[in-house]
């Protein structure tokens, strides 16, 4: 954790400001439904949460390398367990795969969003107790990762033999966003090419955004079967492990706050979805054992 006095997010104040022109440019017509949907979702989550086995002792004790698609995935996703585990000794290395260029709204040009994005995942990473040298940067173009598979495998896979971790953290494959469906799918390409005989969990970012209605998501309407009975199914069908977040929460956001391109200076006054920020709020942060919800997983048209 950072104890150095850095300002917060210290983005410059030309680069805030044009931020929040952006945002405040953006028209949004999913907002009202997103707003809508919180409490509900919220209520399956803690429903679906119940289900779930704690694994909070075994994860602690398990070196790993966390796959981000992007700076502020492992934020997102693994933030709480990063904490446990570095509080433990137990080493962790971060790889984000890509520069995080075509984030939007667009603040800056791409290459200086990049930079920035760069120095705003250290920042961030210190305060969930990583060093400098505990986070490796693939630099592929955002938004390109499903063009570059092969070579993003390749990549992870050489950090899986160089590191030899216990655990391997990835997103879902059925997140619903092209880089991080594509991360998955490298991942365990990766983790094949490697050789690799240890754990492989599945972490959430953009699947709070859909998840319980996934099927059909963007493409079809809510019609009741939807509505009512894919949640429940959702919820039964697969039960996800959980790793205690209690006293780590507030820490957690301290290190989102360092992504200060993507959330602005205070979290939740940014751009990420009310749905994936209540996720970061709840007791427990949770897991699935790899390939667990493929049968959710995207098409390429989505």
């Amino acid at each position: 954790m950072d104890g150095s006095s850095d300002g917060g997010a210290a983005q410059p104040r030309s680069v805030a400001a044009a931020r929040a022109a952006a945002v405040a440019r953006q028209v949004r017509p999913a907002a009202l439904r997103e707003r809508a949907l919180l409490p509900a979702r919220s209520a399956y989550r803690r429903a679906w949460m119940r289900r779930g086995r704690d694994i909070t002792r075994a994860m602690t004790r398990a070196s790993c390398l966390v796959v981000a698609p992007h700076p502020d995935d492992e934020t997102l996703g693994c933030g709480v367990s990063i904490m446990r585990k570095r509080e433990a000794g137990t080493q962790v290395t971060v790889v984000i795969v890509t520069d995080g260029a075509a984030a939007e709204p667009a603040i800056l040009p791409p290459a200086e969003l990049a930079a920035l994005r760069k120095e705003e995942a250290r920042r961030a990473g210190s305060r969930l107790g990583l060093r400098a040298s505990d986070i490796r940067f693939l630099d592929v173009p955002d938004a390109t990762v499903s063009e570059r598979l092969d070579e993003v495998a390749d990549r992870l896979a050489e950090l899986i033999k160089e590191l030899e971790p216990e655990q391997l953290l990835i997103p879902t494959s059925c997140e619903g966003h092209p880089d991080h469906d594509a991360t998955n799918a490298a991942a365990i390409e990766a983790a094949k090419r490697a050789g690799f005989t240890g754990q492989v969990l599945e972490y959430a970012v953009w699947l709070w955004t859909h998840w319980p209605w996934t099927r059909g998501y963007g493409s079809e309407g809510y019609n009741s079967r939807r509505l009512l009975r894919d949640p429940l199914t959702r919820v039964r069908e697969v039960r996800p492990l959980l790793v205690g977040a209690k006293g780590y929460r507030s820490r957690q956001a301290y290190a989102l706050a360092a992504h200060g391109s993507q959330v602005g200076p205070a979290v939740g006054g940014g751009a990420l979805p009310l749905s994936l920020l209540a996720a970061t709020r709840t007791p427990f942060e949770l897991y699935l054992e790899a390939g667990a919800l493929a049968h959710l997983d995207f098409t390429p048209a989505h």
